[in-house]
């Protein structure tokens, strides 16, 4: 599957997975209509035999505009990490959904979006609901912005939450959730975690 992915998109697949795992592979994930695709690495935590790593590879090859504080809009090449135990086997399709939000339908994505109802897709019995996405804080001394020939690939790390932390960040910010989220010692890794609210 490697060799179908173009050079860059190789380099840094070979960046990312030598930083975060070990025993690395790519799926190609399609739509419905087998049109379109992801791809989805993964790979295992070196420390922990029971957690997966996965990211995309090749989102940011599309335009992500993001809007800066001087009302300009910027291109933000973005890749998305999420990582999970390995008994909830549809997160790389979580994943691979939001993918095709930002490849498909254009939705820009930065640290504190949210992509709603996400999750509920795949695990609708879960408490956990919809995507955020913050810097990615778990590798946060390793895993750098890389600059590539085309593009400098930034990572966001995506936290499945509750429709009560949704509500939360929506009228206290983000940052107040994150705040809440290490005071409370979340295990982001369970899909199956409950609400902390």
């Amino acid at each position: 599957m490697i060799e179908k992915i173009s050079k860059e998109n190789r380099n840094l697949f070979k960046y990312v997975t030598t930083i975060l795992g070990i025993n690395e592979r790519v799926d190609r994930h399609w739509d419905e209509a087998k049109v379109n695709f992801i791809d989805i690495f993964t790979c295992d935590d070196p420390n922990y035999p029971n957690i997966k790593i996965f990211g995309t590879i090749g989102i940011s090859d599309q335009p992500n505009r993001i809007e800066m504080k001087d009302g300009n809009f910027q291109n933000i090449p973005i890749e998305l990490l999420i990582a999970g135990y390995k008994e909830f086997e549809m997160i790389p399709n979580i994943l691979s959904t939001a993918g095709f939000y930002i490849t498909k339908k254009g939705w820009d994505c930065q640290s504190g979006s949210v992509f709603m109802r996400i999750v509920d897709m795949y695990y609708e019995d879960s408490e956990m609901k919809h995507l955020m996405f913050v810097s990615p804080f778990l590798w946060e001394d390793k895993l750098a912005p890389l600059d590539l020939e085309t593009k400098t690939v930034n990572w966001l790390l995506c936290i499945p939450i509750s429709e009560n932390e949704l509500e939360y960040r929506m009228k206290n910010g983000v940052s107040s959730l994150e705040d809440l989220f290490q005071e409370k010692n979340i295990d982001m890794l369970d899909i199956n975690r409950k609400s902390i609210l």
